[in-house]
């Protein structure tokens, strides 16, 4: 399974990260072969920018957008949307991951980094076994 991170700009996006109410994604990137991966969609709000983790999902299916910016909708099967969100700004790792993710300009990208999955999947835990 492979991992793939997704950003949502709340001022791009003209809604914030909070609102988001469905494990699915949109995305203007290919989108081939990527059935049972896991998505991390992480939120970026405010100046200076704050980083939150938004939810993950495993991808159940992808079908063509609804919107008309975005190629396709992605579309989760198990996951969690995050609920107050964990904020990221603390981790050691969130500074070179956003500069390797080129401050997530790249939109729907794997993550090659195994060190941030598994930060990532330790911050899930977290939140979710309480």
């Amino acid at each position: 399974m492979h991992n793939y991170i997704v950003y949502h700009k709340a001022e791009k996006m003209g809604y914030p990260a909070i609102d988001i109410d469905k494990l699915a994604i949109y995305t203007k990137k290919p989108t081939v072969n990527i059935k049972g991966s896991r998505i991390w969609l992480i939120a970026g709000e405010g100046s200076p920018r704050k980083y939150y983790l938004r939810a993950t999902f495993v991808i159940g299916s992808v079908e063509p957008s609804d919107k008309p910016l975005f190629k396709s909708r992605v579309i989760g099967t198990d996951g969690q949307l995050l609920d107050p969100m964990p904020p990221l700004n603390g981790e050691s790792w969130l500074k070179s991951f956003v500069k390797e993710q080129g401050n997530f300009a790249f939109g729907f990208s794997r993550i090659n980094n195994i060190v941030v999955v598994e930060a990532l999947k330790s911050i899930l835990l977290a939140n979710t076994l309480r």
